[in-house]
């Protein structure tokens, strides 16, 4: 007598709609796109440090940008007529070309694999997205330190220069062979100081460094030491952590030295007081820290991160399951003024 046939639980379909290949695989690719997403915030260190706006349509994104009044007081009797046009400007962050990490598992060896090889393939897809995103916001962070030019200069209403923040970049050289790690604690206050000259909110700084910044920090007398630090620990020689310095919250990226840069083909950059187009080739060599307040930089995004992966009939032509993972974003910095670079060139 043959044994009777199992009634199988089909995880993969939907509302019991089995058959094909593709009905009965239809739930699994939103367990694989999930694992890009996590992959890409998890890795993702930038993201979420600046502005972020999402658009459903068009190209490009204006950024309004907008100076200062000036206070006075009234004379009695003598009429009020206000004080003309305040300095205005605006910031254009475009849309670049798809950004895509792609993979082709061919059927046959992933069958000999003995481990889930498209959950690794998934996570490497995910951070290589990450990755792309924090060089990119590193570098235009980074320009907007090297601002030099305010972009609010014309119109401006009598009398109110003096009273304007100066809408420019700062940089800070440590300036010597070999840094200590108070050299790297005495600039990271040099930065804060420049911020709060600029009249950059304290809320929202971030403070990003090298590796081995970070981990020279650390072993600082100042910044863990119980000595200077009496409201509780800031860090953790065993653990290897550092919390705040100087109001910034810290943290550690690969992507504070990048080299000398040149801005990849389909990037689209950005409008900075009328030159069209802004792209983030930068030399980062003597880069060794960002720090930065949330509204310094902006990333417009007109597809989030997002997953496809081919079906039956990509798999009856080459055997073979085709993965990409994507997104269509744009950057640029918006306030130079909330941007200092922490270098070190060594005359």
């Amino acid at each position: 007598m043959a044994a009777p046939d199992v009634t199988l639980s089909r995880p993969g379909v939907i509302n019991n709609a089995s058959g094909t290949w593709a009905q009965d695989n239809a739930l699994f690719l939103k367990v694989f796109s999930g694992e890009v997403l996590s992959a890409f915030q998890r890795n993702c260190i930038f993201k979420g440090m600046v502005q972020e706006r999402t658009i459903q349509s068009g190209k490009s994104a204006q950024f309004p940008v907008t100076g200062r009044f000036l206070a006075r007081f009234h004379t009695p009797g003598k009429q009020i007529e206000g004080q003309g046009n305040m300095a205005q400007n605006e910031v254009v962050i475009k849309i670049d070309d798809l950004l895509i990490a792609d993979a082709a598992l061919y059927d046959l060896d992933e069958a000999k694999n003995h481990f889930d090889i498209r959950s690794i393939y998934s996570r490497e897809l995910g951070q290589a997205l990450a990755r792309a995103y924090d060089r990119r916001l590193a570098r235009v962070l980074t320009l907007g330190a090297r601002q030099s030019t305010s972009d609010l200069t014309a119109n401006l209403p009598t009398g109110l220069t003096p009273d304007q923040a100066a809408r420019t970049g700062t940089r800070v050289n440590i300036n010597k062979a070999t840094p200590t790690a108070d050299d790297y604690v005495a600039a990271v206050f040099a930065a804060a100081k420049a911020l709060d000259e600029k009249d950059v909110s304290a809320d929202g700084r971030v403070l990003v460094c090298s590796p081995e910044v970070y981990y020279t920090l650390i072993q600082s007398s100042r910044a863990v030491n119980f000595d200077f630090n009496q409201q509780g620990a800031n860090g953790s020689y065993s653990k290897g952590q550092i919390s705040q310095l100087a109001g910034f919250s810290i943290y550690s990226s690969n992507h504070i030295t990048q080299g000398n840069v040149t801005a990849p083909t389909g990037e689209q950059g950005f409008t900075w007081n009328g030159s069209d187009t802004v792209l983030s080739s930068v030399n980062m060599s003597d880069t060794k820290m960002l720090a930065f307040q949330k509204g310094a930089a902006g990333a417009v995004c007109l597809r989030g991160i997002s997953m496809q992966m081919t079906g039956n009939d990509y798999n009856v032509m080459y055997q073979s399951t085709l993965m990409v993972a994507k997104y269509a974003c744009g950057f640029g910095y918006l306030r130079p003024e909330a941007i200092v670079e922490i270098h070190n060139t060594v005359a």
